[in-house]
């Protein structure tokens, strides 16, 4: 771990500080794992947005049609397995 020096809105703070004290674990463990968990979420989301466009350049040539068209009747023609179901 490294230790590191942040300047956070007082309010915020206090609100860290009393989640905190209701989950019964130390303040830099709650600030800890909020960083950890933004990140995570920054990281995924510019993760999923470098493929959504990725996919949209791909999208716009002819191959790619033809290659989901190819992909698409790849696919079984057979009832959906238990669970799969569209909603009555």
């Amino acid at each position: 771990m490294t230790t590191i020096e942040a300047q956070v809105p007082k309010p915020v703070l206090e609100q860290a500080r009393i989640l905190a004290e209701c989950e019964g674990i130390p303040l830099a463990q709650i600030i800890s794992l909020a960083v950890t968990q933004s990140v995570g979420v920054w990281i995924h989301e510019s993760y999923v947005a470098h493929r959504a466009g990725r996919a949209s350049r791909v999208a716009s040539g002819r191959a790619s049609r033809v290659a989901f068209e190819t992909a698409l009747g790849e696919v079984p023609d057979a009832p959906a397995m238990p669970g799969d179901e569209w909603p009555q």
